[in-house]
């Protein structure tokens, strides 16, 4: 048995294979807890979900056929309505170090004077 595609052969005939993989992480008030996702993914499922919810069509062959990234949200219950409160005070502001000064960080090296 051949392979499905020679190289050089059809030149581009589309989609028919995925890329090199990429690392995903999802973080969002309506992503799963704890959840891990064993869909295939890639780039074109960000395209897909966003179809998906504003009813787009497809705009390629390639994210027509994508996963859309819907297995791992809750849309209908988000993990919480509001940001958590972190019990952490605000740290006094000192008023010298809020003022705007006029001499800059100090002198600036002509363009090219500095190699290394």
């Amino acid at each position: 048995m051949g392979p499905t595609l020679v190289p050089g052969e059809n030149g581009f005939d589309g989609f028919a294979r995925y890329g090199f993989r990429v690392p995903f992480t999802l973080v969002s008030p309506w992503s799963r807890r704890n959840y891990v996702s064993h869909r295939l993914f890639d780039h074109t499922s960000i395209l897909k979900l966003v179809e998906i919810k504003w009813n787009l069509p497809a705009l390629t062959f390639r994210d027509a056929n994508a996963n859309a990234m819907l297995d791992m949200l809750d849309l209908h219950k988000p993990a919480f309505a509001e940001p958590p409160h972190l019990a952490i005070p605000i740290a006094a502001a000192d008023p010298s170090s809020l003022t705007c000064s006029t001499t800059g960080p100090g002198t600036i090296p002509p363009p090219g004077s500095v190699t290394g």
